[in-house]
């Protein structure tokens, strides 16, 4: 029955996953990374980076080098989205498996269900993007470390340093987790493999050697200049306000608990929706503008409204504190360097440490965060709520009230993808979805050599705020993967505006072409005297 019902749980959460695929968020970034994996597919180029940073810093190119498989299984864009949903599954499984053998058949049951449901799981684990592969390695790192502590497992420490170490050339973020692996392990003192311990640092720090070299070579140009200036400094004067999503400037390093609780299930969707979430991110109502002043604001269309997500953080906050008093009793324990010895309080001691030290980093470091840097986090969320009983609840009522969470969240995931759908995308950092962008690019590439076009800069893109400028990665790139015509005439520009990400009223302006959409993708052929 366990078997069974686990599956169910995969299932659901491959249906929440699979569906929508034209809705697929694809920006530059995920472009830049599919272009440097297949370029080692076709000509043998490993890259020695990865994507951009937000402060600036080129990331080393592990998260590429994951890709490379990926792309010599399939070159399509939504089959290597596919893959990656494959590893947000494999994550759910093991979330299972975690809370199976170190806690009860119940706990992984409940830790998996929440897991394979929760909206902003799904969302970070079916797109070309590093935060996407963060979720498994953090799972694994968190089934090492109980194999380490509670299964008495030794030789377990290679893993429990290794992927954390991994981490941070997927994502930087990966410093704040493995700051909580050492926390850990110098708290519950376990039992380890020296030798293995030793090996699992030095073979992921052999994994940096070419990006450290091609640093070097550079004389680490990007590290001196983050170092001269903050990246957040470079805002234009006077600007208050996010133009795609409606935050307000400066963001705070303080946020970062808010943060932390958002990405257990659906809160600050704005992240992604921007403008359409609500009006409050919407002063100017430039979402409600659109569409024949048609268009509504998600929140508005939600069909539970939030709260049952709400309600879910709510009570992993209380399962937390339940814990936290559970390790605060292990105190004296501790002091006395026999902490080790209760099972329970281990149990405690992990979970919550994996929630609160990577807080204490970003706050002691006063870095201002993105949603997405908090995907380090899982499976903690789930676990925390799993492991309530036979702890602090009844059975009957914990599966009760995860019974509705999970009915919250399935809704909920629903309504994004019917939002997404309906609008092509969203007004904020989601743009259009991939299926809207791969029919524009075949457009283009129809027209003539998109090559020919980016080299000459007749590729302009309206992808920022009323900016028309060179195109962005992401439309040359799907263009490029087409075959391509060669009847656009030397005199003419192309510019693609993509309607989710800017706002542009072309009837102000005659540019004497041809001109078409894809959903919220418009193409102009304009030509030039």
């Amino acid at each position: 029955m366990e078997l069974l019902i686990l599956a169910a749980i995969v299932a659901l959460g491959a249906w929440l996953r699979f569906q929508h695929l034209e809705s697929l968020q694809f920006a530059g970034d995920e472009a830049f990374a599919a272009n440097k994996a297949l370029e080692f597919v076709h000509g043998g180029k490993l890259p020695t980076s990865g994507l951009m940073s937000s402060v600036g810093v080129s990331n080393p190119p592990l998260f590429i080098w994951l890709l490379i498989p990926m792309f010599f299984v399939t070159s399509s864009i939504t089959g290597v989205c596919c893959l990656i949903a494959g590893l947000g599954l494999a994550a759910v499984v093991a979330t299972w498996w975690i809370g199976r053998k170190y806690y009860s058949p119940l706990t992984g049951l409940v830790a998996a269900a929440l897991f394979a449901t929760a909206p902003w799981a799904v969302i970070y684990s079916r797109k070309i993007w590093a935060q996407d592969f963060v979720p498994v390695f953090a799972t694994a790192t968190m089934w090492a470390m109980h194999a380490v502590i509670l299964g008495k497992k030794p030789k377990a420490v290679f893993w429990v340093l290794f992927l954390p170490l991994c981490v941070i050339q997927i994502h930087y973020s990966g410093f704040a987790l493995t700051a909580t692996v050492v926390a850990i392990l110098l708290l519950l003192r376990p039992k380890i493999d020296w030798r293995l311990a030793i090996a699992g640092v030095v073979a992921a720090v052999a994994l940096a050697v070419p990006f450290v070299m091609a640093q070097q070579k550079n004389g680490w140009a990007e590290w001196k200049k983050m170092s001269e200036g903050s990246h957040w400094d470079q805002l234009p004067p006077g600007m208050t306000v996010n133009p795609q999503n409606g935050y307000v400037f400066p963001r705070r390093p303080s946020e970062a608990w808010r943060h932390a609780l958002a990405i257990m299930n659906a809160g600050e969707i704005e992240d992604v929706l921007g403008l359409s979430t609500a009006e409050r991110f919407d002063a100017n109502g430039i979402w409600v503008g659109k569409g024949a002043e048609r268009n509504r604001y998600f929140e508005s269309s939600l069909t539970l409204g939030d709260w049952l997500p709400a309600l879910q953080r709510l009570a992993f906050l209380a399962a937390l504190v339940w814990f936290c008093v559970v390790a605060a009793k292990s105190g004296k324990a501790f002091l006395r360097r026999d902490v080790t010895a209760d099972e329970e309080s281990k149990r405690a001691w992990i979970l919550v440490l994996w929630f609160v030290v990577p807080l204490a980093v970003y706050l002691v470091a006063g870095l201002w965060t993105y949603l997405s840097y908090y995907v380090i986090l899982y499976p903690v969320f789930f676990l925390v709520i799993g492991a309530l009983s036979p702890r602090a609840i009844p059975a009957k009522l914990l599966v009760a009230g995860v019974a509705a969470f999970l009915v919250g969240n399935v809704i909920f995931t629903q309504d994004v993808d019917a939002y997404l759908s309906r609008y092509g995308g969203a007004q904020g950092t989601y743009g259009s979805g991939l299926g809207f962008k791969q029919a524009a690019a075949r457009f283009v590439a129809a027209q003539t050599d998109t090559e020919m076009l980016v080299k000459e800069n007749r590729l302009l893109q309206m992808d920022h705020w009323q900016r028309a400028e060179v195109a962005q990665q992401d439309l040359p790139f799907l263009a490029m993967l087409q075959s391509h015509g060669d009847g656009l005439a030397t005199n003419t520009v192309v510019l693609v505006v993509d309607d989710n990400r800017t706002s542009f009223d072309a009837s102000r302006v005659n540019f004497g072409g041809i001109s078409t959409n894809f959903g919220p993708m418009r193409v102009y052929l304009i030509n030039r005297p």
